[in-house]
């Protein structure tokens, strides 16, 4: 937050959150979530993980709802494609961080000219 705290003027700061956000629109699809490696026992008695210490290997999507971890199943074949998926919603993330920064840069940049230009400090 600091540094945007001390920016040339508004009018930067304005340029620089449209960039930002048409850095936005250009996010190839995302989803929220991480993908996680799952290993775990089928419940067949007669699969070799029953009888080993072998256990099977899945991939699920986890994400939060009001606090609460959720997870979807991730077919092999989209496991890849799933998971730049995952890496957009980061990028997305990032850059709405910046964009709330820049935002309420504007804001106590613009309190303080007004100030200024009534006489106060």
């Amino acid at each position: 937050m600091a540094y945007y705290a001390f920016k040339a003027n508004i009018n930067w700061l304005k340029r620089k959150r449209e960039s930002l956000i048409k850095r936005l629109g250009k996010v190839k699809p995302f989803v929220a979530g991480s993908v996680v490696k799952v290993k775990k026992r089928c419940g067949n008695k007669n699969c070799k993980c029953a009888k080993g210490k072998y256990k099977h290997e899945s991939f699920y999507l986890m994400y939060k709802v009001k606090g609460v971890t959720k997870g979807i199943y991730i077919p092999v074949d989209m496991i890849e494609e799933v998971k730049l998926w995952s890496e957009g919603w980061k990028e997305v993330k990032e850059l709405i961080k910046e964009i709330n920064k820049v935002q309420k840069a504007i804001l106590k940049r613009h309190v303080t000219e007004r100030r200024q230009k009534r006489g106060r400090k």
